[in-house]
């Protein structure tokens, strides 16, 4: 809730109050406390913007720093610094900067906060950059993937910060891909292409999110980890609509379409069961991703198999019918919903 300087001091205030007298809970008035954000006024916006501006110069920079072997050779070089020294100084620079951003906390706004986040886990990741370059792990990133992902997923649960959640979640898919391409067979990890893969893996992300919302130090990134669930899934199934299960692009292509359907139709079903569970408990990521990706679907197919035979106009006007059809549906069931919410009158 937005508030300005005044009306937070007094809600403050109040809360404590309330948690004094045992009517609160000291979680419960933390997290009352939390949810109260200071208005934005022109000023802040612009003071965000240039914030912004400096992360992306600031991540433009770690690039061409630690990315550019030769300036990073020189200077090794120079200070006489092995691999090891560097992870050291690195790691001692990112506690450093947790603990000072940690004391200014609550003077700075949740953008700023989790920009000065996103400073500190790039020192941190440079950090495990250069201890896995010590041990040697050269070859594959699959180390250095999985250390990011435990490391940046308990900073963010100590630190409350859903910049490094979204940072440990990146790293566990980067991980994954890794992973299964150093020990697939014949293009398949576990009889799985890519595209089943990352379903999978977003089907493992939704069960995940569920038990995530039963813990009470990561109910704060559970809905990070629910809509990245439902945007790997439904990516996963659309890709596994064109291309199937096979393995090379020349057996998919020595194949009809007509062959994949059976997975066109497993991806319409789920679309159509997100889109329900998502109106049935107001779920609107489930709502949207449904109806996108139904979208997706109907003009996947329709480019697979119409294209050269339908009429565009007949193909539109379908899906205009189709869609005024499931929108009247939902019109009627919304009014019923209202008729029968209002109240009883007396007679």
């Amino acid at each position: 809730m937005e508030v300005d300087k005044n009306e937070r001091n007094i809600l403050e205030k109040a809360i404590s109050e309330w948690e004094q007298a045992g009517k609160l809970t000291p979680e419960q008035a933390a997290n009352l406390k939390h949810t109260l954000e200071p208005k934005h006024n022109d000023r802040q916006q612009i003071a965000q913007y240039f914030f912004f501006i400096a992360l992306f110069c600031t991540l433009l920079a770690f690039g061409a720093i630690f990315l550019n072997e030769k300036l990073l050779e020189k200077i090794k070089l120079y200070f006489s610094w092995n691999d090891l020294a560097i992870a050291a100084i690195t790691a001692v620079l990112s506690v450093l900067w947790f603990w000072y951003v940690g004391k200014k906390r609550k003077r700075l706004s949740p953008v700023t906060y989790e920009i000065y986040m996103v400073l500190g886990g790039l020192s941190v990741l440079t950090s495990l950059i250069y201890c896995c370059k010590q041990a040697g792990s050269t070859t594959t990133y699959t180390p250095f993937l999985l250390l990011s992902l435990f490391i940046l997923g308990l900073l963010s649960t100590v630190l409350h910060s859903k910049a490094l959640w979204i940072g440990a979640i990146a790293a566990g898919i980067g991980w994954f891909g890794e992973f299964s391409l150093y020990h697939n067979t014949d293009n398949l990890f576990m009889g799985m292409n890519y595209p089943l893969r990352y379903t999978t893996l977003g089907l493992v992300l939704l069960a995940f999110a569920f038990l995530q919302a039963q813990v009470k130090p990561l109910v704060f990134t559970h809905r990070i980890t629910y809509v990245t669930g439902l945007a790997l899934t439904f990516c996963g199934l659309w890709g596994i609509s064109i291309f199937g299960n096979y393995n090379t692009l020349v057996g998919w292509q020595q194949v009809r379409q007509i062959h994949v359907l059976a997975y066109s139709i497993v991806f319409a079903a789920a679309s159509v069961i997100s889109f329900l569970l998502g109106i049935k408990y107001k779920d609107e990521a489930a709502r949207d991703f449904g109806v996108l990706f139904l979208l997706i679907n109907l003009y996947t197919r329709y480019f697979e198999y119409f294209w050269d035979s339908m009429n565009k106009g007949i193909f539109f006007l379908i899906l205009a019918v189709t869609f005024g059809l499931v929108g009247r549906w939902l019109e009627r069931n919304n009014r019923k919903r209202k008729g029968n919410a209002l109240p009883l009158q007396k007679t």
